[in-house]
């Protein structure tokens, strides 16, 4: 078995280097009756404005952007990633499903329908 130093993976592909790792920063912003808030900058910029599911949200936006590979997720001021994302293009099809009848919980991500609304 590989860790994350090693050269390759058990599945013969490269593992990313330290120079293809996208680095994001997390910020709490606001806090409702839904929960805690965060913004997500890249670079500098903001990505994300307002998204409680601050890692999933940021893979969605940065594979948009045309970015890929493995992600490090910091919180400012802290000396460590708060966590590691080896793929983002996989993280982009997942999010945190919770609801009243089960805890949160790894779902696959389903884009808002607004139109389901209006039926």
């Amino acid at each position: 078995m590989h860790n994350e130093t090693s050269l390759g993976r058990e599945d013969g592909e490269a593992m990313p280097s330290a120079a293809s790792t996208l680095k994001i920063f997390i910020r709490p912003t606001s806090l409702d009756k839904l929960g805690q808030n965060y913004a997500v900058s890249f670079e500098g910029e903001t990505i994300v404005d307002k998204t409680r599911n601050p890692s999933a949200d940021a893979c969605r936006r940065l594979v948009a952007l045309g970015h890929s590979g493995r992600l490090e997720v910091w919180s400012i001021g802290e000396p460590f990633a708060r966590l590691i994302i080896r793929d983002i293009e996989t993280a982009a099809g997942l999010t945190i499903s919770e609801t009243t009848s089960h805890g949160p919980r790894v779902a696959t991500y389903q884009p808002f329908n607004a139109s389901a609304l209006a039926a």
